[in-house]
């Protein structure tokens, strides 16, 4: 089906055990305490509760405790415990694309910049938010560091492997390095920082370096608040600039009905987290999600973590039938995109699939349906020594371009504060939409040539 590229990437999160009575069996606690964390006495009244801290993070007030039948109510009695919150796991869709996926080999010289990276010339969101503009002005990332919190990284991938300088996983049983499973957080890693490597396709900051946070299952799909709370504070702790969380919960986090008061006590961990990276000079980028949602009229659910305060959330951008009309209109809201002005911070290619009709277009040596042209190319897996790219599309494919260009201004400018970092990219949008903000692009679709000019 044609929508099921779309849907590919779109990160649906359906929630799995909320509100569910703990068991004898030994569970994942969230523990906020009103200091900074665990202190003596209260780890000794933990282990006499039957808790074993598997995660001390005292940078965000919390600790991750494992713990079986009664641990909470005996727990939550210690002085100095603000709350102690079975955590939540996440379960998210990951199919991968319909579109077969193909080599560097298999797509010679590009056929019409004349750059030397073979798939560049597919890669129409560089154009949209004028990457080859930095690069020709001299930036290109260099001394930026992007954290993406997502489901791994092949990270023998020819496009990454040169940006790679280390990861962390959250995922138990899991390593970030992935050989098998999604291929999601690789995409995702494409866009922001693939290697000028004359092959393959090139990042918005090719230069920039990558920290591969593993927080969901390449194998299951699924995650837990815990695991985006450590690794935030990971990134963050390991020299991240920027973080990228191409993640989102199909059709929010529910703001009341059954299990809400532990979903808003994992939230309000999440915003120390987040709290902690703003602190620390990190920017944050997240995804709006792909639900089509107005998200300044529906106040029954929250967009998580893009609506979560210290977070920039990204909408996605689109053409329809580029192929067929490179100068078209690269800036029309995807059809499947969450918006509203009180939402969103600035709009990013992202792809879609609405173009009508299955015909066939070419690109270079390239042949596929006119559409999967609309959709967004990146690298995507490893297989028998091989590196791969296809196109996915979801907002997913819009807040790397965002995390991009945020690593093209932390590199011009070592040592510039976050906010400083959100300001330039505010000003040198391009205003596509509404005049002023807009509920579709937020402050507009971020531009690089623009950014660095500052």
């Amino acid at each position: 089906m044609k929508n099921a590229s779309v849907l590919a990437t779109s990160i649906g999160l359906a929630l799995i055990g909320l509100g569910a009575a703990a068991t004898a069996q030994a569970a994942t606690y969230v523990v906020t305490t009103h200091g900074n964390g665990l202190g003596n006495t209260q780890l000794e009244r933990i282990r006499a509760a039957g808790g074993t801290v598997t995660a001390q993070l005292p940078q965000v007030g919390l600790a991750i405790v494992e713990g079986g039948d009664g641990f909470a109510s005996a727990a939550g009695a210690i002085p100095g415990v603000l709350s102690v919150t079975r955590d939540i796991q996440l379960q998210w869709d990951l199919p991968e694309p319909e579109v077969a996926p193909i080599t560097a080999e298999a797509f010679m010289n590009p056929p019409f910049s004349g750059d030397d990276d073979r798939f560049f010339d597919l890669q129409w969101g560089h154009a949209a938010v004028d990457a080859a503009g930095a690069w020709n002005a001299g930036f290109r990332g260099a001394g930026a560091t992007v954290a993406v919190l997502d489901s791994g990284i092949y990270c023998t991938h020819a496009d990454i492997a040169p940006n790679l300088v280390g990861g962390a996983s959250f995922v138990p049983g899991e390593t970030f390095c992935n050989t098998a499973g999604s291929s999601h957080g690789t995409h995702v890693a494409g866009t922001i920082l693939a290697s000028d490597n004359a092959m393959g396709t090139i990042g918005v900051a090719p230069q920039a370096k990558l920290l591969g946070v593993k927080v969901l299952s390449a194998a299951t799909g699924s995650g837990s608040f815990s695991g985006i709370i450590q690794g935030i504070v990971w990134a963050v702790d390991n020299g991240a600039n920027v973080i990228n969380m191409s993640l989102g919960i199909r059709n929010g986090l529910p703001r009341g009905g059954p299990g809400a008061n532990e979903v808003a006590d994992l939230i309000n961990a999440t915003k120390r987290a987040i709290q902690y990276a703003n602190a620390n000079e990190v920017l944050v980028v997240a995804s709006s999600g792909n639900d089509a949602r107005d998200l300044d009229k529906d106040a029954d659910v929250i967009s998580f973590p893009g609506q979560l305060p210290g977070v920039l959330t990204v909408s996605a951008l689109a053409p329809e039938g580029w192929a067929l009309r490179p100068d078209t209109n690269l800036d029309l809201l995807a059809s499947y995109s969450n918006y509203g002005q009180s939402a969103i911070h600035f709009g990013a290619p992202g792809g879609d699939s609405r173009y009508p009709g299955n015909e066939a277009c070419q690109v270079g040596p390239v042949v596929q349906a006119c559409w999967v042209f609309d959709l967004v190319f990146s690298t995507t897996q490893v297989r028998n020594g091989s590196s791969f790219y296809s196109w996915n599309a979801g907002t997913s494919m819009a807040a790397p371009h965002v995390s991009g260009v945020a690593a093209l201004v932390y590199g011009k400018h070592p040592g510039i504060k976050a906010s400083q970092v959100e300001s330039i990219m505010r000003r040198s949008a391009d205003d596509v939409g509404k005049p002023g903000r807009d509920a579709a692009t937020g402050n507009g679709r971020v531009n690089a040539a623009r950014a660095v000019g500052f």
